[in-house]
């Protein structure tokens, strides 16, 4: 056999990275931007805050994952660690708003002295529990599984083991993207960029 390109070098194989698995982790919001809503594919404003874990085995894997997809798919890849926070307007269910106010509680409880106001880019570099889920979704006629933050947590309930696990996100039998938890799935979504 002739070689087919320069360069060969026997090297192990070291795989892909995988996804964090359910549970609950210590992290930190990385960057936080507003997203107007624009009528069309985006029906109401969200807060995009992209989040990287910061304790434990699982330290710095979404950012671990972004890189390494990058590296191999080039530009056309996703963040895995967005969470979108949808802010409640006047008229909506009450259930809308005790999501939107226990998450930003969750932010406060975990940075002493920080208080939510309406300014999204102070919540950049505070840290903040998460809870991740599993996601069942189907792709391309099959059906597949990951993870996904699911929700926020107090950084304390997550050192001292008092959080729940989180049933799992089960998107095999829905077209919709958005789910119970304020939370908007946009890990299939190529317009979502890594603002940094």
């Amino acid at each position: 056999m002739k070689p087919s390109y320069q360069g060969f070098k026997a090297q192990q194989n070291t795989g892909f990275l995988e996804v964090p698995p359910v549970g609950q982790y210590v992290a930190k919001i990385l960057n936080a931007r507003f997203v107007p809503a624009d009528g069309d594919k985006q029906q109401r404003d969200v807060i995009e805050l992209f989040i990287d874990i910061v304790e434990g085995e699982y330290k710095g894997r979404y950012m671990e994952l972004y890189n390494d997809q990058k590296e191999r798919f080039g530009d056309n890849v996703v963040y895995k660690g967005l969470y979108r926070l949808t802010p409640p307007v006047d008229g909506d269910e009450d259930w809308k708003t005790r999501i939107f106010e226990g998450a930003l509680w969750c932010v406060e409880q975990s940075n002493n002295g920080y208080h939510w106001d309406w300014e999204e880019s102070k919540l950049k570099d505070k840290l903040v529990g998460i809870n991740v889920r599993q996601r069942l979704y189907t792709y391309n006629g099959k059906d597949k599984e990951t993870t996904e933050i699911g929700k926020f947590e107090t950084v304390d309930d997550v050192r001292n083991g008092k959080c729940k696990d989180m049933k799992p996100n089960d998107r095999r039998s829905s077209d919709s993207k958005s789910d119970d938890q304020n939370f908007t799935d946009v890990s299939d979504d190529k317009s979502v960029s890594v603002p940094w």
